[in-house]
């Protein structure tokens, strides 16, 4: 078993508070390849080449290291696509460490949806390396739809660089691991770029979540806006972690940073913290945080209307989901999404 250190956050606080790092125990690697071959590596993104990134450099390191999957989405110019993959871990491929490069070249669209699942009762690990290059004028959304099991550990670096009028969209949707670590990481280079997270998590059983935002303005006129909605039950533990940055120069950027948890039970644990640092006068930042059980309310209204506690409940749940579920069009894998946020929802699980 190793241990590394992973999401800093970018000013750190008091100690006591355990939220300036984390420690993440990897256990023994076997390096088996992944059932997909993929592509042959090209290497670093240039643009990426001076850019700190990713959970920490030993994650890093270990996904160069022991990489046995590798893809490579483009979209040229002009052009528009979209691409989906799909794996799943289990008793003969229990570890992934997997890079993907998507780049979106000028005045394109790119779409690309990465399906994660797991099966067995076997530990598996999964390091996932995803660096998104958005030139000018461009559209990129990234689907990340992690369906991993109670005996997964998961690692997930997200890195993105805007330039001129690029817009990069991010929807996550976190739902199962027995330890997730996430850290995004976007750079927002180019004159009225503009990122925007969209995301869902839900912890259960005993699983940990350990997530860091970070959007670094230094264009601009850019804008972005992170949203985050989850959902704890049973003894689940998350630690949140979003910083908007502004950079010297950054003048008319606009930026919004936002986490909303339910706390379906007494037993779960939840941390969040939400940094606005502004080294640029001419911006506009704003960010919120909030974590509470389920509005009383809410709940009386939709059991007078002869609906039971645990139906008012997940109706409250997925009307909070439902923004970021819904920008999946495809309906199919739409509803295999519902039906796995149904399935933690259910109470007796």
């Amino acid at each position: 078993m190793t241990k590394i250190i992973g999401n800093e956050i970018a000013f750190k606080t008091f100690s006591f508070l355990k939220v300036n790092d984390t420690e993440i125990e990897i256990p023994q690697i076997q390096g088996k390849l992944y059932r997909e071959v993929g592509e042959k590596n090209p290497g670093e993104i240039s643009e990426f080449e001076n850019i700190k990134y990713g959970i920490s450099k030993d994650a890093l390191d270990l996904n160069r290291e022991y990489l046995n999957y590798y893809n490579s989405y483009k979209s040229e110019e002009g052009q528009e696509n979209e691409e989906f993959k799909l794996f799943e871990l289990d008793d003969e491929y229990s570890e992934l460490f997997d890079l993907h490069h998507i780049v979106a070249e000028k005045n394109s669209k790119l779409k690309v949806i990465l399906d994660y699942t797991s099966s067995s009762d076997k530990d598996k690990f999964r390091n996932s390396v995803i660096k998104v290059l958005a030139k000018e004028n461009s559209e990129v959304e990234v689907f990340v739809i992690a369906r991993d099991d109670n005996k997964s550990l998961v690692l997930e670096s997200i890195g993105i660089y805007t330039e001129d009028n690029a817009k990069v969209s991010l929807h996550q949707y976190e739902l199962g691991a027995a330890k997730l670590y996430s850290n995004y990481k976007c750079e927002l280079i180019g004159e009225k770029s503009e990122s925007i997270v969209d995301s869902i998590y839900f912890g259960q059983k005993d699983e940990y979540l350990n997530m860091n935002y970070d959007m670094i303005h230094r264009g601009k006129k850019t804008q972005s806006d992170i949203l985050v909605n989850g959902a704890l039950k049973d003894r689940s533990n998350k630690n949140f972690k979003s910083n908007l940055q502004f950079i010297e120069g950054a003048r008319g950027a606009l930026g919004s940073e936002e986490e909303y948890s339910i706390l379906l039970d007494d037993t779960v644990h939840s941390v969040s913290v939400p940094l606005m640092l502004a080294h640029e006068d001419d911006v506009v930042g704003n960010h919120a945080s909030s974590a509470g059980k389920l509005d009383n309310d809410q709940i009386f209204y939709l059991m007078s209307r002869g609906i039971s506690y645990d139906e008012a409940e997940a109706l409250i749940v997925e009307s909070k989901f439902s923004g970021a579920i819904d920008a999946l069009e495809d309906e199919k894998l739409k509803e295999e999404v519902w039906d796995s946020v149904r399935k933690i929802i259910k109470r007796g699980n």
